[in-house]
């Protein structure tokens, strides 16, 4: 099996169990979806380290987009906790 299909097969099987978890757990807030499934996709960005440099670059900018939303989700968060909204 190549790299990138593994890469694809473990991302999809990391999305689906935090899917069917958060689900279990009766979580309703889709921030909490979006921010877990982001810090599994960077985990598992960086654990397939061996990809090729032009892929990595691609994935640097898919990464560096969710990091930025996943900054907008905690910024909303602490605001919410400090009662600015």
């Amino acid at each position: 099996m190549r790299i990138y299909n593994r890469y694809i097969l473990f991302l999809l099987l990391a999305s689906c169990l935090i899917d069917i978890m958060l689900a279990y757990a009766k979580q309703t807030d889709i921030a909490v979806y979006f921010t877990v499934s982001v810090i599994a996709y960077l985990i598992i960005t960086v654990l397939f380290i061996y990809l090729s440099p032009r892929t990595r670059k691609a994935l640097s900018v898919v990464s560096i987009v969710f990091l930025a939303g996943f900054m907008v989700v905690v910024i909303l968060k602490v605001m919410e906790v400090l009662n600015l909204k």
